[in-house]
């Protein structure tokens, strides 16, 4: 093969496990160290208690307004900017590899294999927060 396919190659999945292995690690910690249980049971004592009288109080008077408050609620949702940049960034990424490996036409190729991959980058983690 020639070396320039092979640097192509090995630029790709280098990305491609880059951005997989936060997810991985994370997983994987979890999986091999447990969250700590406590064994001990709570201890129960059956001590009587002394009898005591209660009295009843009448509840205070509660005031009540009219005003409305809005309730703003934050939006955690990725911007379009932020998915244009996503995209965008990962196509010309695409493009810088496909110009290495095969000129012109490699670049065209790869900025549309990288713009795809971006795509979907973006869709699958678009709501992760």
């Amino acid at each position: 093969m020639r070396p320039k396919i092979l640097i192509a190659v090995g630029l790709v999945l280098a990305f491609v496990v880059g951005t997989m292995a936060s997810g991985i690690y994370t997983a994987t910690a979890r999986a091999f160290n447990p969250v700590t249980e406590s064994t001990v049971a709570p201890v129960q004592s059956f001590r009587s208690a002394p009898v005591a009288r209660t009295r009843y109080v009448a509840p205070a008077p509660v005031t009540t307004s009219n005003n409305v408050r809005t309730v703003s609620e934050t939006n955690n949702k990725r911007s379009l900017k932020k998915s244009a940049l996503i995209v965008g960034g990962s196509a010309g990424a695409g493009a810088a590899i496909g110009a290495v490996a095969g000129g012109g036409k490699g670049a065209a190729i790869g900025a549309m294999s990288g713009g795809v991959a971006g795509l979907i980058y973006d869709l699958a983690t678009r709501n992760k927060n």
